[in-house]
């Protein structure tokens, strides 16, 4: 066995075609969708949010808003933004992860509930979790 560096974005492809495929033999289709929703002005960007869809759940990737425009309201409009495309593809859940520096309150105010985190990373904070429900799951058999 010989392990050796490569491309990074060759072996990511590969990776996730490979675990893709995996996945949806184990629990159907995916259904994957990325998206990216954006605030600006002039072509400037204010404020953005990225993500994706899989089955039934809706990731947030990452949700900026330029620091002169935060408390204007941005960020809220992108995240129930991303809600309510959620609901309509059907989908029961968002999470996202968030550092205890960045905006753990702001989830909370949304209606998102912790359900996980690592103490310590970066050093002398933590990431945590949040998850918030759409609507009821029906009841896994797996």
């Amino acid at each position: 066995m010989l392990i050796v560096r490569e491309a990074t974005e060759r072996v990511a492809e590969q990776l996730d075609a490979e675990l893709n495929a995996f996945n949806e033999r184990r629990a159907g289709p995916l259904h994957r969708e990325r998206f990216a929703l954006a605030i600006r002005d002039k072509g400037r960007l204010l404020a953005g949010l990225t993500g994706e869809l899989f089955w039934n759940a809706r990731y947030v990737h990452a949700l900026w808003v330029a620091e002169q425009h935060r408390h204007k309201g941005y960020g809220r409009s992108l995240l129930v933004h991303a809600e309510q495309l959620a609901r309509e593809r059907e989908c029961d859940v968002v999470h996202l992860s968030t550092f205890e520096f960045q905006a753990p309150g702001f989830y909370r105010a949304m209606g998102y509930e912790p359900f996980g985190e690592i103490v310590g990373v970066p050093r002398g904070s933590r990431r945590i979790w949040f998850v918030k429900t759409l609507r009821a799951s029906p009841t896994s058999n797996i």
